[in-house]
Parts: structure tokens; C-alpha cells; sequence
């Protein structure tokens, strides 16, 4: 090859390009671009400086040189003109390098005259890398691809896209193996969350049951239907009960104490919409007057001392569900009248707070006194009670209702059983009517603690009545059963037509000609307490109920022994609502 025809011909510039295109990596690439530089430009040495990350230039391929040799102070100015190239990103080419005068008093003159040709190699805008080829300059021999600088500048240009595309593949490799460990990562994450729900499904169905056992139960125990009364009274309590609980109106519940107020209240909330909210109990007379009003209305942090912390209160806390203030009667005057805003504005103010929140939880009372009296006597205010008076329920002591005796004390030994695994125990008849004939001014409460009692302490399997321990003033004793006194003679009602019909009804009779009239054996005048109709018919209830229980509920010996027929006594029973009537 001549000096002056020095370069292979075009077609073998593309194979060379094949070849950059085939490469694998950057390096190869810039070996094979190179190699192709210079032999289509007739080159007899070259190097390819490329920027590094950190900023300083590093020789990544060479031909005919070694890097020691470009990193040497007799190559020093060659370094400077590719530096100059990487640089500026302009092409350098020159005829003479010593002849150049850009080069003129530089330091190191090259000791052989040589012919330059420097290019950029750019990816997209950016230069990252000098081409470097030269070869010696000879007489005649024009400069280094000075005639073929179009084609020479696309095919390095080409290059620069090539390393672009092996940026972008490396890239992409590193994003691959980037997405493959995050989906192995993703996949122990499922399969440890599908472990976890497994086992939270499990722990959340055994929750599920245990909320319905609880839901059962406290339905079980608190519907009105597991109330025990079958007397006439608690029938009635139950309609009021069932006509007023889907409705968010304050009600009263009073009655002596051990009547089963709570219980009441309780079935009163789980019984209707507001079963699944709160259901907040506070007993008025046990909470000092400076607790009570925090207890009930909540505080914020600081507002007293020793308030570090916020506290929510009775009301916020039930939310949507019930408030059983339970003895309202002993609440202070200076609560009733916070109480009574309440009431009226639906919402409350936390002590230390400067804005009311609103409320939503029903309000249920209870007491064992005579509020209207507490009225009378200035200490209950009267405007909140006609404001808790909205529905009031009257409980009646057991001393009213002592028919339901029997299925209490079946209901306690019931419970007793179930709760402490004591061997199902039954009353004897005697038993049974010396509970009935007993006072229980302790009521329900007072019946509850004695059959437990009872229960525990007998040692047979039937509850005779000398082991009850039955109301003392003294408190608890076993005692024997009393021994029943027969009632005094009646009057027979044996009539016929339409005189026994009159002395059946209320309406017609009177006092003087009512079939079981007296109390007296000796004269059968009734009791100089009865002084109305209302009066004579609880005497002459009680009179029935003490010659069943007597008699061991045997209704055709009860009849004799009160005088009375059969048929006639049984539509006494039939109007006096006493159980066993059928």
C-alpha cells in the first residue's frame, strides 16, 4: 500500500463495523472501533481515552502502544491533544506535529514528526472519549483522513450509539437482576403474609366464635325472656320494656334494693339497637362528689393537678350505647345540674375543656328512693327528674310477686350449677314454702345469697327445709320451716246463677260480700288495714298463695281448707294471674 492510497476501501469500514456491533462489551467495542479507525485512515498507532465517573480520563484500549507508554512524559503532548478533544469536542487533525503552531513552545516536543487525527466520541450530547491515530508525516502525504472526515466522524459516531446501547443493555441487566431479586424477595414476602393470614384466619374464626358465644351468652343473660318473672308485675315491666327500647329516651328504673334494677337496665340495652355499642355502669353513691363528675364527664391534661394524661369520661365513652347512672338519688346537687345540660344539649363538657363535644349514649337511672320526695325535700333537682323521668319502671320487691319464688330458686340452682360445677340440687316442698312464707327484705338479691348457700352447705341432693338458711335479723341461720298457719275459715261461695257471677266480679260485689273475706279465726272479720277494694284484693291474693303453699300447690285441698269449691278457686287464680291457674 502507497502513502497516498493508505485506507482500506469503504465496504470494509461497515464490516468493521459488524464487528463493534457484535462486540460484548464496551472494551471489546473500543478495540474493534479502533482497529477500524486505523486502518481506514492508514493509521500506524492509536489509543481510545474515555472519561471516567470520577472525572479524571483513562486509556480503555491501544494499538501499536502500550498504556505506559501514553501515560509517559515523552507522550505528554499527545496526551494534551486528546485531553483537548475530550474537552472541547471539537476534532483535532494536523499534518506535521511539529510543524503545528498551536503546539509551538510546548514543553516535550515529539522526537519524530507525525501525522494526527484526534476524534470525540460522544453518547447522545455528552463526550465521553477521544479516538487518538496518528502515523509518521512523510513528504507529500496528505493529512489523516482529511478527505474522508464526514465518513470518519458518522462511523465514530456510530461507535458513540453503540456504547449508548451497551450503557442501556448493561442498564437494563442491572434493573433484571434488580426486578429478580425483588420478585424473590416479593415471593417470600407472599408466602410469608399467606402464613401469617393463615394463621390470623384461624385466630380471627376462633375470635369470631368466641364474640358469639359472648353475644349468645349475653344475650342468654340479659334478654328480657331470661329475666325470671311470671307474676302479673314483671309481665307487665316486660310490654313496657319491649315498647320502649328501640327508642332513645331517658327511663327511670325504681325499686328496693337486690330488685334486679342492673339486670333490668343491662337487658333494657342488650335487648335493642344499641346491643353491639357500650354499655358504661357507674354507682353514684360510691364515687366521691370531686371523682364523680371527672368519672362522668372526663378532663383534659393539666386541668387539675395531677391530671397528666386526658381522660374520656362515662359519656364519651359509651359513644352510641347506654349510661347507667345506677342510685341517682345520692348524686350531689352540683353534678345533677351539669348532669341535666346534658340531657338537655346533648353534649358535654370535659373539665379543663373550652369547646362541648356531643353525645349520643342513652341515659338509664336507677334508685331505691323516693325521688319525688328528694323533690319535696330539695335534695334532687326537680327539673332533671322530670328530665330522667321520661319512662320510669317500677320494680316491685319480691314480697309482691312471691309466686316467682319458686322459679327463682330453680333458676339460681340452675346458674350455680353451670358456674361452679356443683351437682344439679332441687328444693324440697317444704323448702319451697318456707322461701315463699320467709320476708326478703334483701329481695331477689337476698333470695340469690341464700340459695347458694343452701345449696353448698347441704349434703343431699334434695334442699330440706331445715338445711335453707332462711333471712334472720341477725343475718343468716339455718333455720327449720316455720310452721304454717292455717287461714281462718271463708265463707263458702257455693251459689248458683247469677249470684255467684255478681260475687265474682269486682264491679258488683263488695267488701262485706267477697268470698274469702277475714283474717281473724276467731271472728273472719277482714283486717282493719284494708280500707278499699285495691286493699282487699292483695289480701285475699296473699290469703290464696298461703293456702297453696301449705297445702304443697294441691288446689282441691287448698279449696277446703279456704272454704271455698274448686271451680270457684280457680277462677280466683285465673284473676289474680297466680301461676297454675290451668
Amino acid at each position: 500500500m502507497t502513502p497516498t492510497d493508505h485506507r482500506d476501501p469503504p465496504i470494509e469500514l461497515l464490516d468493521h463495523l459488524s464487528a463493534c456491533v457484535d462486540a460484548e462489551d464496551p472494551n471489546a467495542l473500543l478495540e474493534e472501533a479502533l482497529g477500524a479507525l486505523m486502518a481506514f485512515v492508514g493509521a500506524a498507532r492509536g489509543f481510545v481515552l474515555m472519561q471516567e465517573p470520577t472525572g479524571r480520563p483513562r486509556v480503555r484500549a491501544a494499538r501499536a502502544l502500550d498504556r505506559d507508554t501514553v501515560r509517559g512524559d515523552a507522550f505528554r503532548r499527545v496526551r494534551r491533544i486528546a485531553e483537548y478533544v475530550l474537552g472541547e469536542g471539537e476534532p483535532f487533525v494536523s499534518a506535521s506535529l511539529l510543524a503545528d503552531s498551536r503546539f509551538v513552545g510546548d514543553e516535550a516536543p515529539a522526537a519524530v514528526d507525525t501525522s494526527v487525527l484526534v476524534l470525540p466520541l460522544r453518547r447522545g450530547e455528552r463526550v465521553v472519549g477521544a479516538l487518538y491515530v496518528d502515523r509518521p508525516a512523510a513528504p507529500g502525504v496528505a493529512p489523516l483522513a482529511t478527505t474522508e472526515m464526514p465518513l470518519v466522524q458518522r462511523f465514530v459516531g456510530l461507535v458513540g450509539g453503540l456504547l449508548s446501547l451497551h450503557a442501556r443493555m448493561r442498564q437494563l441487566r442491572v434493573t433484571g437482576d434488580e426486578l429478580r431479586l425483588a420478585n424473590m424477595t416479593l415471593e417470600r414476602t407472599m408466602n410469608s403474609l399467606q402464613e401469617d393470614v393463615a394463621v390470623k384466619s384461624v385466630e380471627l374464626a376462633q375470635a369470631e366464635r368466641d364474640l358469639d358465644n359472648t353475644q349468645r351468652a349475653l344475650g342468654l343473660k340479659y334478654t328480657f325472656n331470661n329475666i325470671v318473672g311470671r307474676s302479673p308485675e314483671m309481665q307487665r315491666i316486660f310490654d313496657v320494656l319491649n315498647q320502649v327500647m328501640d327508642y332513645p329516651v331517658p327511663v327511670l328504673i325504681t325499686g328496693e334494693s337486690g330488685t334486679g334494677k342492673e339486670l333490668i337496665a343491662r337487658a333494657l340495652h342488650h335487648g335493642g339497637p344499641r346491643s353491639k355499642e357500650p354499655f358504661m355502669a357507674i354507682n353514684c353513691a360510691a364515687i366521691p362528689e370531686n371523682l364523680l363528675e371527672s368519672e362522668l364527664f372526663g378532663f383534659k391534661r393539666g386541668a387539675f393537678t395531677g391530671a397528666t394524661a386526658a381522660k374520656e369520661g362515662l359519656f364519651r365513652a359509651a359513644r352510641k350505647g347506654t349510661v347507667f347512672l345506677d342510685e341517682i338519688g345520692e348524686m350531689p346537687l352540683s353534678v345533677q345540674a351539669k348532669l341535666l345540660r346534658v340531657l338537655q344539649e346533648k353534649e358535654v363538657r370535659p373539665i379543663g375543656g373550652r369547646e362541648s363535644e356531643p353525645v349520643e349514649a342513652r341515659i338509664v337511672a336507677a334508685t331505691n328512693r323516693n325521688l319525688r320526695e328528694e323533690v319535696h325535700h330539695n335534695r334532687f333537682r326537680e327539673d332533671l327528674y322530670y328530665r330522667l323521668n321520661v319512662v320510669e319502671v317500677g320494680v316491685p320487691p319480691l314480697r309482691n310477686r312471691v309466686e316467682d319464688i319458686p322459679t327463682l330458686a330453680d333458676h339460681f340452682l340452675d346458674r350455680l350449677s353451670a358456674d361452679v360445677g356443683l351437682p344439679r340440687k332441687r328444693l324440697s316442698p317444704a323448702a319451697v314454702r318456707s322461701l315463699m312464707q320467709a320476708p326478703w327484705p334483701g329481695n331477689v338479691r337476698q333470695l340469690e345469697n341464700a340459695i347458694k348457700s343452701s345449696a353448698i352447705l347441704s349434703r343431699g341432693e334434695v334442699i330440706s327445709a331445715d338445711e335453707l338458711r332462711l333471712p334472720d335479723p341477725n343475718g343468716f341461720r339455718p333455720s327449720a320451716a316455720p310452721a304454717p298457719v292455717p287461714p281462718p275459715p271463708l265463707q263458702s261461695e257455693e251459689r248458683s246463677g247469677e249470684a255467684a257471677s255478681d260475687a265474682d266480679d269486682p264491679a258488683t260485689s263488695s267488701p262485706a260480700g267477697w268470698t274469702l273475706g277475714g283474717s281473724s279465726p276467731a271472728s273472719g272479720a277482714p283486717p282493719a288495714s284494708i280500707r278499699n277494694r285495691a286493699d282487699w284484693e292483695a289480701h285475699e291474693k296473699q290469703r290464696i298463695l298461703d293456702a297453696l303453699v301449705t297445702c304443697g300447690w294441691n288446689k282441691t285441698r287448698a279449696a277446703d281448707q279456704l272454704g271455698v269449691s274448686r271451680r270457684n278457686l280457680y277462677r280466683k287464680l285465673a284473676r289474680y294471674g297466680i301461676e297454675g291457674a290451668d
